[in-house]
């Protein structure tokens, strides 16, 4: 996010004072959490630049929240009257399936919003043409987004629908990548028209505002004298509409900011005392002040993740551990401060940080310990049923060993045994008893060990054929669950340093992983289903997001203690 969250709050806390000069917003949300990545809503931030050079102050942001959004939008109520204004949105959007319904721009974390809910998922396109509308006559609206899947609900539908542009408003629509070049070349060139501009582009439609006669930025002054001032057509000074629009801007971005911004502009206007009722009662708000004190932590990516660590140690699912903090971090975190007699209000302080911190530092050594219990009585019994079954060397011994214990601390030992019976057992037999259960052993299946078996019912392979048999038929492991497995590990994208980390663990603990180079082999499969057991969890030999958590919290501890 190119906007660190603490500047949204100073900038909102200081707009009334801002120079009110021209002003541009620049927002691209490529990347959410529940939907597929607009790959070209980025490329709205490359024109950052170019607008400073062109005198804008620029207030940008990238792959923002609806709440951060909003606190963006409440910069744009202090633009001075005389002032242009960009405003440029490039991500997923949705529009009400209604007739001249509402079309909104979605945050970062929309989760398959319906109708009901999706006004706290996104700011409503309505709301952005009345903070444009401060600005009419000098004032342009860039909205790009691209066809791509997201999830909606009931009364939603994606894409942006008719608009009623505000008198003054000029709106510009289409896909993001065009958007985005129109924006950092042809709108800021000296001297033409928007409606100009749009005549050579087959991929841009333009809305409201359009007047062919006027530049949206002058043209350079003439050699010998200024350039003759091209003044907006009395149509668009619109006082009381203009007085309207940022009360509705204002009460729709409901901040402490927007109705200081309004109070600011109109000072005694007929919206003023409840704009000022509004601004303290705000200004007041728990949640507000909660989120305020979280946004000036300054909390990095490496700190959120060791936050979902933690919550995820402690049983609070945050739904992944990547540093972003979205609906499932933020219920886990309310979650926890419910259950340690904390304000839910789903952020946190300093304090409450390294609580949870403390917290899940002693349930990591307390999991530890159990897991050092269970394996230990996992090894006593281990041990016992050995001495009663394979230490005597024979076949149905040790294959009765192997079926109880797979990866047990004897499982090398007994199948080593077995390869010596099979061997001693092929050089007993004859030769067309060895070509037969060759052939069986190369078929591998139910039907070739059978007819083997046909022929050699106490044949000196027909132990390992029945036992064969019985694996095929779902005495081995599930195919598709073995897919199922792989494939979850993939989704976790492990680099190979983290790879080598987890060896490095299970080697320290006596799991026995084979070679610390990154590559799971059938050594590492056996140390981490060994691991797994002793720690009740899922039995796979694969990972899975709370095996790692356990195994990076494992190695914290062992770090702790030392």
């Amino acid at each position: 996010m190119r906007s660190n969250y603490l500047i949204f709050f100073a900038l909102a806390a200081i707009a009334p004072t801002m120079a009110a000069g021209d002003t541009a917003l620049v927002v691209g949300n490529s990347r959410y959490d529940e939907a597929a990545t607009i790959r070209a809503a980025d490329d709205l931030l490359d024109a950052t630049r170019a607008l400073a050079t062109a005198g804008f102050d620029v207030i940008e942001g990238e792959d923002l929240s609806a709440a951060e959004i909003r606190a963006l939008g409440s910069d744009l109520l202090a633009t001075g009257e005389d002032a242009r204004m960009i405003i440029a949105l490039g991500g997923h959007f949705a529009q009400s399936e209604a007739t001249d319904g509402e079309s909104w721009f979605l945050g970062r974390e929309t989760d398959a919003p319906d109708l009901a809910t999706v006004g706290g998922q996104g700011i409503a396109v309505s709301t952005i043409l009345d903070i444009a509308a401060m600005a009419a006559g000098r004032a342009v609206v860039l909205l790009g987004t691209e066809d791509r899947a997201i999830e909606l609900g009931a009364g939603l539908q994606p894409g942006i629908g008719d608009l009623d542009v505000p008198q003054g408003v000029t709106v510009i629509t289409g896909e993001a990548r065009e958007i985005a070049r129109f924006l950092r070349g042809d709108l800021l060139e000296p001297g033409m028209a928007v409606a100009t501009m749009l005549w050579d582009s087959d991929n841009l439609i333009g809305f409201g505002f359009l007047p062919t006669g006027l530049a949206f930025i002058d043209a350079p002054e003439a050699e010998g004298g200024a350039a003759d001032a091209i003044v907006p057509p009395a149509s668009v000074e619109v006082s009381d509409e203009a007085e309207m629009a940022l009360w509705a801007a204002a009460t729709e971005l409901d901040t402490e900011a927007s109705y200081r911004a309004y109070l600011q502009r109109y000072p005694n206007g007929p919206n003023a005392n409840e704009a000022q009722a509004r601004m303290v009662a705000r200004a007041l708000n728990p949640a507000q002040r909660a989120e305020r004190a979280e946004a000036e932590l300054s909390l990095n990516r490496a700190a959120r993740q060791d936050i979902q660590r933690d919550l995820s140690i402690l049983d609070y699912d945050p739904r992944g551990i990547d540093g972003i903090f979205g609906p499932g971090s933020r219920a886990a975190i309310r979650g926890w401060q419910q259950a340690t007699g904390y304000d839910p209000t789903g952020f946190l302080t300093r304090e409450q940080i390294a609580r949870l911190s403390d917290m899940s530092d002693l349930r990591a050594a307390e999991l530890e310990r159990e897991a050092q219990l269970r394996a230990e009585e996992q090894e006593r019994n281990d041990r016992a049923f050995w001495d009663a079954t394979g230490q005597g060397g024979d076949e149905v011994g040790l294959r009765a060993y192997l079926e109880r214990y797979p990866d047990g601390v004897f499982a090398d030992i007994a199948t080593a045994r077995l390869d010596d019976i099979e061997a001693a057992a092929r050089q007993a037999a004859a030769a067309e008893e060895g070509a037969a259960w060759d052939r069986a052993r190369d078929a591998d299946t139910v039907e070739a060990y059978r007819t083997y078996l046909q022929t050699y019912p106490d044949g000196s392979f027909a132990a390992a054929a029945q036992s064969r048999i019985a694996e095929l038929r779902g005495g081995g492991q599930d195919p598709a669950l073995l897919a199922q497995w792989e494939a979850r590990e993939a989704a976790l994208n492990l680099p190979t340093v983290t790879r080598q980390l987890i060896e490095q663990r299970l080697a320290a603990l006596g799991l026995d992983p084979g070679r610390v180079d990154g590559q799971f082999d059938e050594n590492t499969r056996r140390a981490m289903r060994r691991y797994q057991q002793a720690r009740n969890l899922e039995v796979t030999g694969f990972l899975d997001q709370g095996t790692v958590v356990r195994l990076l919290a494992d190695s914290v501890g062992a770090i702790i203690r030392q």
